[in-house]
């Protein structure tokens, strides 16, 4: 079925649609149950880069439930935001253009009528998606993010939860429950009792969920983030950076259990709390706790990928498809950033003897460094190592855990000689390990000798070896580099051999 959908992205079907040419920037409008969107996404690359991002809340959903129908003032909401979305589309433009509607359309009565009518206004074409299809994309725009993604996705939107076992970056069984949080405030008369009896009965009936107990749950959908949102603020955690946000099932389910027994009134007044989200927010809270009861997770991780993300994977040629997504996107702000794009790779290959132990896991995050350690030259040499570390924390890359951001972030801060007192910096380290931390240090030192001794200047790093044999580190040049190592790269190298023969810091 994904072909199929994948193949309605990219063939021309009435006459008004754009080109669907491989390349180009390609905008997807996504007609949900609470919210119509459009994101316009830069292309073709391997992560998904939203140039354009905006929503309208429409609630096509409301009622559904009782009238069977579309929400009359939900589809004027709708026709005026995708008057203003397809236009947009056309002036950006978007050589590729893609409109699909979910769980309110696909259930309503007069769904057909409402999509017969989207595509005699605007000229395009709107694919209805199955409960099987949307499950399966949401799942594919978690698999584009984190190829390696094992455990159970579970989508939570307005109208429907979908459910898909994720086994090692593969497609397992799938199931859609109309268990959204407006069709389950509705359908519950907004009674929280009636609602956990609903959301109860329908979960059990997936008996394959009860099998994966004990695996990840990942959770995607805008209500879900929220109360992700809601968890950052209110345990301080250090990092507000969504994707790959992990919690302690445990600790979820008490959030969830104290959000689901709250007003919209006491919602309002909390940090993080969107107004809009505040009336069904509870039952966003109150299907996620009794996901979570049933599943059984270890935790629960946070994706800030899903069905339009999967969209624009499938949409992917199969060459940028098998890219990792962190390599692929450092290679491209280096592309865009450094002063010698190509220069990353030959610096990952001069420093990596020094990690003979190394999995394949921390090595890729090593190499990630070495092509993202030339983009603060452009800064203020008196806040570049500061600058860097926060632009790369805070970078719109997919695939990595947050353990692996602070890594990453602190290499490229040590690269630029930055010292370890300032409170950005401070403040996210107790995400990581002191093993870790010394690595990150390391890592860091070994790539600002490599800028050091070549002046970022790509081909002198090869003429050169770093050897790290017995606990005594090595630089042994050609004759023709011989005058490059200055006093500034023995200084370097010194402080590189004094790192390696110290033990990780415990103390902060």
């Amino acid at each position: 079925m994904v072909a199929e959908i994948t193949q309605l992205i990219s063939g021309d079907r009435q006459e008004g649609a754009v080109n669907t040419d491989a390349g180009g920037r390609i905008g997807i409008v996504d007609i949900g149950s609470t919210t119509v969107r459009l994101v316009v996404f830069d292309a073709p690359a391997r992560l998904p880069v939203p140039i354009f991002n905006e929503r309208v809340t429409c609630r096509l959903g409301r009622g559904i439930g009782h009238t069977g129908k579309l929400n009359p003032e939900g589809v004027e909401l709708a026709f005026k935001a995708l008057a203003r979305f397809t236009g947009i589309a056309r002036e950006i433009p978007v050589e590729r253009f893609k409109m699909v509607a979910t769980a309110a359309v696909r259930d309503a009565a007069d769904g057909a009528a409402f999509t017969n009518e989207v595509e005699a206004r605007f000229n395009y074409p709107v694919d209805v998606l199955s409960g099987a299809e949307e499950a399966r994309l949401s799942a594919a725009g978690i698999l584009g993010g984190n190829p390696d993604a094992d455990g159970v996705l579970g989508d939570l939107g307005g109208g429907s939860l979908d459910l898909v076992d994720m086994q090692s970056g593969q497609f397992g069984e799938s199931a859609t429950l109309p268990i959204g949080h407006l069709r389950l405030s509705e359908d519950s008369e907004k009674n929280i009792k009636s609602a956990k009896k609903l959301a109860d009965e329908l979960l059990r009936s997936v008996s394959w969920l009860r099998a994966r107990r004990g695996r990840n749950l990942h959770a995607a959908g805008g209500a879900l983030r929220a109360v992700a949102r809601i968890y950052i603020e209110q345990v301080d955690y250090p990092l507000h950076v969504l994707d790959n946000l992990t919690i302690a099932a445990g600790d979820a389910r008490e959030l969830c259990q104290i959000l689901a027994g709250l007003s919209p009134a006491s919602l309002e007044k909390m940090a993080g709390v969107a107004r809009r989200r505040a009336d069904t927010l509870p039952f966003a809270a109150l299907a996620l706790d009794r996901l979570l009861k049933e599943a059984k997770p270890e935790s629960l991780i946070i994706s800030g990928y899903g069905l339009r993300e999967g969209l624009f994977f499938e949409s992917l040629q199969s060459d940028l498809k098998s890219q990792d997504p962190l390599i692929a996107a450092c290679e491209g702000f280096a592309l865009r950033s450094g002063r010698f794009a190509v220069h990353g790779d030959e610096i990952f290959e001069w420093i990596a003897p020094l990690f003979p132990g190394i999995g394949p896991a921390d090595l890729r995050i090593f190499r990630a460094a070495s092509l993202l350690s030339d983009i603060g030259w452009t800064e203020h040499p008196d806040y570049r190592a500061l600058h860097a570390f926060i632009r790369v924390l805070r970078f719109p890359i997919a695939g990595l855990t947050h353990r692996e951001r602070v890594m990453l972030a602190l290499a490229i801060f040590v690269r630029y000689n930055g010292r370890g007192t300032q409170y950005d910096v401070k403040r996210v380290l107790p995400l990581i390990t002191p093993e870790d931390r010394h690595q990150a240090t390391v890592v860091g030192m070994a790539l600002r000798l490599a800028h050091v001794f070549s002046g970022g200047i790509p081909g002198l790093l090869p003429q050169s070896k770093l050897t790290h044999v017995n606990g005594e580190l090595d630089l042994r040049l050609d004759a023709a580099v011989d005058s490059f190592a200055g006093s500034a790269a023995q200084r370097v190298l010194k402080q590189l051999s004094d790192i390696l023969k110290s033990e990780p810091d415990s103390s902060g």
